[in-house]
């Protein structure tokens, strides 16, 4: 047995949640799991909730804040960000944990509203980048919606196959919502 960190616990109850759902998520798998006795847990823990509780912040702050930060890193260029953004998620995201989240929160009022938070969040920062590309407001909050959805549905469709390629499609899905329009579209410079 070696020494586990709290964050080996937060991965395994994240895999565990992915798996098969909260009610997966116990202590005593998860020491199994891990290979570790359940004093272990203690160590980092009070208390499952406070594992879950945990849980919940690692997952906001790794599928959200972590994201957001590696799409600034792409440079000042908005379309730049969206393209990385996009491919962050294509490539990283879990839709069995976004599942088993949006799940647990039918079934938790406290999760219900920090899945609301990050919902918030991926949404102001799909918005603000698609102000800086010079769209009126009412494309603004249409095309973020649009992308928004484009990668949340494109991650439910794992097997999905076509003649493009889910990062070629992904990239297309951008290149058409930052494009400009003929209804209010870009601004004119």
């Amino acid at each position: 047995m070696s020494r586990k960190s709290r964050r080996d616990w937060l991965r395994a109850g994240l895999r565990r949640l992915a798996r098969g759902g909260i009610d997966h998520v116990r202590v005593e798998p998860l020491a199994k799991e891990l290979d570790v006795t359940k004093g272990s847990f203690y160590w980092h823990f009070t208390d499952r909730t406070a594992l879950l509780d945990a849980m919940l912040q690692e997952w906001a702050e790794v599928a959200t804040e972590a994201v957001i930060g590696q799409a600034e890193e792409a440079g000042a260029e908005p379309e730049a960000r969206l393209r990385r953004l996009t491919t962050i998620a294509s490539e990283g995201f879990d839709a069995q944990l976004e599942l088993a989240l949006r799940d647990w929160g039918r079934r938790d009022e406290a999760v219900s509203r920090t899945l609301g938070e990050v919902d918030d969040r991926r949404m102001s920062y799909l918005r603000k980048l698609l102000r800086e590309s010079g769209f009126a407001a009412i494309d603004v909050e249409v095309r973020a919606f649009l992308l928004y959805s484009a990668v949340l549905g494109d991650a439910l469709r794992p097997h999905a196959r076509g003649r493009l390629g889910r990062k070629r499609l992904l990239d297309e899905a951008v290149a058409l919502l930052v494009a400009p329009t003929g209804r209010t579209g870009k601004r004119k410079t």
